[in-house]
């Protein structure tokens, strides 16, 4: 018998099963990850202080966005469009879009709110917006290929349900935030790690309701480094039912969706 656990209900959309054995599969993603995250760890490390910040991330993801590339072919024998659209790089789906939009205002509205409190000006640096493309090159396009595109995408395209998907990419993407804990205060390294945890499922789930691009989680991951609310990205889960409504023949096929739809 099928399990009908809302968790393991989910489908992933408009993507192609891996032809390898699952095992297979897993191992080369797993292995893979770790790969991409040196690169990207090493990358951004050792370009410290000989550029800034900003260009430091712009190399790092170009370079990790080649290697995936890369593993995509040697992995799985995937030419360059399909890689691609693999990794999440397809049209971007306006209701996953404007999920996100109205999450990352709400979470800005704390800024002119704190004002209003507290009557302490917030003001942006006079380059914010050379700040604001490294954040979306680094922790926008450059995480969310590596752990939504390439690891959670992956591990769904393996045969994995939704929930054991989402599982193993929480995992990584914990583990991987502890290195927070060697560059940071500790306060602010739990922080940033608890964010991730409570952030996983969310966004795996924008992801996959989103037609698996990836735009819609790289703009609220991007505002989730502006302002590290714990709970926000949950509001994602207000949106299951209008915005982010399976498309028809999913809802046919499975009428159970993630958490009781």
């Amino acid at each position: 018998m099928k399990s009908t656990h809302p968790l393991n209900t989910v489908r992933p959309l408009a993507v192609t099963t891996s032809e390898l054995p699952a095992r297979t599969a897993i191992a080369l993603l797993l292995f893979g990850c770790a790969l991409m995250f040196v690169v990207l760890q090493i990358g951004t490390t050792w370009l410290t202080g000989r550029v800034d910040m900003t260009w430091s991330a712009l190399i790092a993801t170009t370079t990790m966005l080649g290697l995936a590339l890369l593993l995509e072919k040697l992995f799985f024998k995937r030419g360059l469009l399909r890689a691609l659209r693999a990794l999440g790089f397809r049209r971007p789906n306006p209701p996953a879009l404007a999920v996100a939009g109205i999450i990352t205002l709400i979470m800005l509205a704390f800024f002119p709110l704190f004002t209003l409190v507290t009557g302490v000006p917030v003001s942006l640096r006079s380059d914010w917006w050379w700040v604001l493309i490294g954040a979306v090159a680094l922790n926008g396009i450059a995480e969310e290929t590596l752990f939504r595109g390439y690891v959670f995408g992956g591990l769904r395209r393996s045969g994995l349900s939704f929930g054991r998907a989402g599982g193993i990419s929480l995992v990584i993407f914990a583990a991987v935030h502890l290195f927070l804990f060697i560059q940071n205060p500790f306060l602010i390294a739990l922080l940033g790690t608890l964010v991730a945890v409570a952030a996983a499922f969310p966004m795996a789930y924008l992801f996959e309701r989103g037609n698996n691009a990836l735009w819609a989680p790289v703009v609220l991951h991007v505002a989730a480094h502006a302002i590290r609310l714990l709970g926000a990205p949950f509001l994602v889960l207000a949106f299951r039912r209008n915005l982010l409504k399976p498309p028809a023949a999913e809802k046919t096929i499975r009428p159970a969706t993630l958490f009781g739809e």
